[in-house]
């Protein structure tokens, strides 16, 4: 049985986190036995214990946050990272780790640590880093050097990088349409949506512009004064010390007068349910998102969606086929949108009834862990 150490951070359950869960989920047991180490305890940790896998907490795990970075506490991180790095060494001497699974780009120091200890290191990169430009290219070139293999979630991702690097493979996130359960609940009952309304919503963490809320709240008092009878959904929160950014957007609902057309769900651990009391899902950033996870979860609910041409999401969403995709920061755009969407209900219909196509044809979990799979074969050759 070979074993692979997984490191991650946060704890919460959104993109990565889902990935995490779902990657070690589906992996054979009887092959693999699974080490994870995150930086403190939550939701996450339940889920990975429940999938079999081991895991520790690792309060001194060094992570890279965008506010360390633009602070002069960025002079302690490689300190940090080396002290973080040594103990992680440790860790994979002492459980006989064959293999490290970096799942982040913010975490450093299990790249080290895995060199020092002399085993493979899988790097899957989640991010784009187009707000750094000048950290990117030594940072870029850390991440190739100490890596076996780097998996990129999409070929926006895999752009960041050479183009003719052989250690860079693009394997988009999958996910597995039974996953969905069917509606259990009235819509109206959880989402308090009169009826008679047209539904929008949202799911992913409260951020202005990284994940453009705000432009859904605009595109919603624009349907308003058109005289639609919409209900839009926010479902998610802000991550520490971005609490601001739901103050700000429920400043914008009250200015609007939109209190009785806009509900902020908050954070929920399943928002599966909420999928099923949508009409149409939107996820409109400003900047790039480097693939969309929320996307195939609501194409495979069923759902057209209406994104952001940018970044990945255009690897996932056929426009004009699956939803559409509009220009960035243009909340009139997605009204417009939204508007034919709920003026043409068979299209609608049908839009995710093809989205859900895609998912079972392009985005299945069990390709995903297979090419996962053959990734770390290719890094370990002993590994199976």
């Amino acid at each position: 049985m070979k074993r692979i150490l997984f490191v991650h951070f946060p704890s919460d359950l959104y993109g990565a986190s889902r990935s995490l869960a779902r990657l070690l989920n589906s992996l054979d047991r009887e092959t693999v036995r699974c080490l994870v180490v995150l930086k403190q305890d939550g939701p996450l940790k339940k889920q990975l214990e429940e999938a079999g896998a081991e895991v520790i907490i690792h309060p001194g795990l060094a992570v890279i946050e965008r506010q360390r970075l633009r602070s002069w506490r960025m002079l302690f991180l490689p300190f940090l990272w080396l002290s973080s790095a040594w103990k992680l060494r440790r860790l994979i001497r002492s459980h006989a780790i064959d293999l490290v699974h970096t799942n982040t780009a913010i975490i450093l120091s299990s790249a080290l640590a895995a060199r020092w200890a002399g085993v493979p290191h899988v790097w899957h990169i989640r991010e784009c880093f187009d707000d750094f430009p000048r950290l990117w290219p030594p940072f870029s070139r850390f991440i190739m050097r100490f890596s076996s293999r780097v998996i990129c979630i999409s070929d926006f991702v895999r752009r960041q990088f050479p183009p003719a690097s052989p250690k860079c493979v693009v394997i988009y996130n999958g996910i597995d349409s039974n996953e969905l359960p069917a509606p259990a609940v009235d819509r109206s009952g959880l989402a308090l949506t009169p009826p008679g309304h047209f539904v929008i919503g949202t799911v992913g963490r409260i951020k202005l512009k990284r994940k453009g809320q705000e432009y859904l709240i605009a595109a919603a008092a624009i349907l308003k004064q058109r005289g639609i009878l919409a209900k839009t959904l926010i479902i998610g929160a802000p991550y520490r010390g971005n609490e601001a950014h739901l103050r700000e957007l429920r400043r914008r609902v009250e200015e609007s007068r939109l209190e009785e057309d806009v509900a902020f769900i908050g954070e929920v651990e399943n928002p599966y349910p909420y999928y099923h009391c949508l009409d149409v899902f939107v996820t409109v950033p400003s900047q790039p998102e480097p693939f969309g996870g929320v996307i195939l979860e609501a194409m495979a609910a069923g759902l057209p969606v209406i994104a952001s041409d940018i970044g990945g999401m255009g690897e996932i969403v056929v426009d004009g086929e699956t939803g559409f995709l509009v220009p960035p920061a243009d909340p009139q755009a997605l009204a417009d949108k939204v508007a034919y969407l709920h003026a043409h209900p068979d299209r609608c219909r049908a839009m995710g009834v093809a989205g859900q196509k895609r998912v079972r044809e392009t985005f299945t979990l069990i390709r995903c862990v297979r090419e996962i799979e053959k990734v770390f074969s290719d890094a370990a050759p002993s590994m199976p």
